[in-house]
């Protein structure tokens, strides 16, 4: 066991762990004010400059009879500029997202960047204010993470760094739906993947706060204003599964329109001025004839909700909320996937309510059936159905709306499972070549390089060595195999007690091929190798010079003590 599992395990004394839990639990109490004042201030600040923007009817044109309002043109293009401003200003090439928060809690090697989160938190709330069609979830979690980054950065308190970013992420998505359970869920659903009693203290503390401070100093609006609906949920599950059949397929259609769109802007190779010009004169051009899927959309889904728009408009807002959103977040304006999966959920279940209503279903039931597709979209979106139930639970304060949205969700998101993945955030990782389905411990083997694992003993030899010394060297190190190098440690070949017993010079017994391992290569690459390997030990080099050998008991040790650190934590 290593000298850090050691000292892990030392018994405090109680004066100790009281003064960790308090200290845990003040920094928890900090991060759930800040998060709740951020989160406000960026959805009601976002909305703000949105709407007084729209109304202000700076710019509009008359065709055929018909003004239509030419500010959406304005404002994409303002943002556009002061989103290139932030990339320039930041040198950000690349946005992060809640993919990188997940990631951050699944490995402790790759810290969250601390500029690079910032500055996607700043351009998402250009991009929301400025019209775009992007969520303001994702982003807020996403800050919630890298200020935890920051705090741990100048605050020396003992507490599982994993554990932290998670009460961040709690903290915004309680102070952000007024949701606090859906913040704790939501932290072990979606980051931790994982339950934990000590874990579950500090979360819970932040969401709570965050929900608190929400009361406390912020007039909240209900995000859903919906209808009291009884328990009948007999006439309902043929539509519920319907639904969540139908929230499929949108769920689906928009998370690969999504990655379709980056890898269209990817292969265009245009500069990203360009990509940011198409994207004010797209956007803005379907803005201007459907003005409703610009923007953040929550006045739209409480109008979906309460059946105010038509079957046809209903398919044109589903159709036209998947392409804007995929148009603008891969044509540099960032933003979240939730608040726009929330608007197709709401858009799905609401042309799911109006063909129910012809077939008899009761009206004041229909309302279910967006309800239930918002959580069943959002759900399979983030890899989060539990979390997006209880939003749901605690947003309506019904537990017959929590009923239909459990049924559809769950139905939903295995489905997308086998279509597309646990969730657009896991897909992101796995197009980086990071895996979360094998589970949190070969992230962390496949980021332990080679050069971590502590050599054994093997024998070196000249290339000039008289093969009598060579056989004694064998002998004398109670080993069958031995490394030929050059004066440089340049490894030349390996020999074995067998060859030279029946070879008539060293050079003659050397099998220059042998098989190697980087130095800067990983765990997982060492463990492939080692379980087709036969021999002693396996040479470790780097830029061809011979620098360690690993048996393949020195490989596994490194995997049972990673294992070990991460059973205790």
């Amino acid at each position: 066991m290593s000298a850090d599992n050691k000292a892990t395990q030392e018994p405090q004394s109680t004066g100790d762990v009281l003064l960790d839990m308090a200290s845990q639990l003040l920094l928890a109490v900090v991060v759930g004010l800040v998060m709740a004042v951020v989160a406000n201030a960026f959805v009601e600040g976002a909305r703000w400059f949105f709407n007084t923007s729209q109304t202000e009817n700076l710019l509009s044109m008359e065709i055929v009879g018909q003004r239509y309002n030419l500010d959406i043109f304005l404002t994409l293009a303002v943002a556009a500029v002061l989103i290139f401003l932030v990339r320039r200003m930041l040198g950000i090439t690349q946005w992060s997202g809640p993919a990188d928060s997940i990631y951050a809690v699944q490995q402790n090697r790759e810290p969250l960047d601390i500029r690079v989160g910032m500055g996607s938190t700043l351009a998402a709330f250009i991009a929301a204010s400025g019209g775009g069609s992007v969520g303001q979830y994702g982003p807020l979690v996403h800050f919630g993470a890298t200020m935890t980054e920051v705090l741990l950065k100048y605050i020396r308190i003992k507490i599982d760094r994993r554990v932290f970013i998670a009460c961040g992420v709690a903290g915004a998505i309680s102070a952000g739906f007024n949701a606090p359970i859906a913040g704790v869920l939501f932290a072990h659903e979606a980051l931790l993947r994982r339950i934990s009693v000590g874990a579950i203290g500090p979360i819970a503390v932040t969401s709570i706060v965050a929900y608190a401070a929400n009361q406390a100093f912020f007039t909240l609006e209900p995000m859903f204003s919906l209808p009291d609906m009884p328990i009948e949920l007999q006439p309902l599950i043929p539509f519920l599964i319907f639904t969540g059949v139908f929230s499929a397929l949108t769920s689906v259609a928009y998370m690969a329109a999504i990655r379709k769109g980056r890898e269209l802007a990817t292969r265009s190779q245009w500069s990203m001025p360009k990509l940011l010009l198409s994207c004010v004169v797209v956007v803005g051009a379907i803005g201007v004839v459907v003005p409703d899927v610009a923007g953040l959309g929550l006045r739209q889904i409480n109008q979906m909700l309460d059946a105010q728009f038509g079957l046809g408009m209903l398919l044109v807002l589903l159709a036209g909320k998947i392409f804007v959103t995929a148009y603008c977040l891969n044509t540099g304006f960032f933003g979240g996937v939730f608040g726009p999966a929330l608007f197709v959920g709401a858009a799905t279940g609401a042309v799911v309510a109006h063909v129910a209503i012809l077939l008899g279903l009761a009206p004041h039931l229909s309302y279910a059936l967006p309800v239930a597709a918002i959580a069943a979209v959002g759900g399979a979106v983030i890899g989060a159905p539990l979390t997006a139930i209880m939003i749901v639970i605690e947003l309506t304060g019904s537990y017959a709306y929590g009923l239909s949205a459990m049924l559809c969700a769950i139905l939903c998101s295995l489905l997308t499972l086998r279509f597309f993945g646990l969730s657009y955030f896991d897909r992101q990782l796995l197009d980086r070549g990071v895996d979360l389905r094998l589970g949190q411990e070969h992230v962390e083997l496949s980021l332990t390089p080679i050069s971590e694992i502590e050599s054994g003993e093997f024998v070196r030899l000249e290339a000039d060595t008289p093969l009598q010394s060579a056989r004694q060297a064998l002998v004398s190190a109670q080993v069958t195999e031995a490394y030929v190098c050059a004066a440089d440690d340049q490894l030349i070949g390996k020999v074995d007690i067998h060859r030279l017993a029946q070879a008539s010079s060293l050079t003659s017994a050397l099998d220059r091929s042998p098989v190697t391992l980087e130095a800067d290569g990983k765990l997982t690459d060492a463990m492939t190798t080692a379980s087709k390997f036969v021999g002693e030990s396996i040479p470790v080099v780097h830029q061809g010079r011979l620098v360690g050998a690993l048996s393949e008991g020195d490989i596994f040790n490194k995997v049972l003590q990673i294992q070990a650190s991460l059973r205790q934590q």
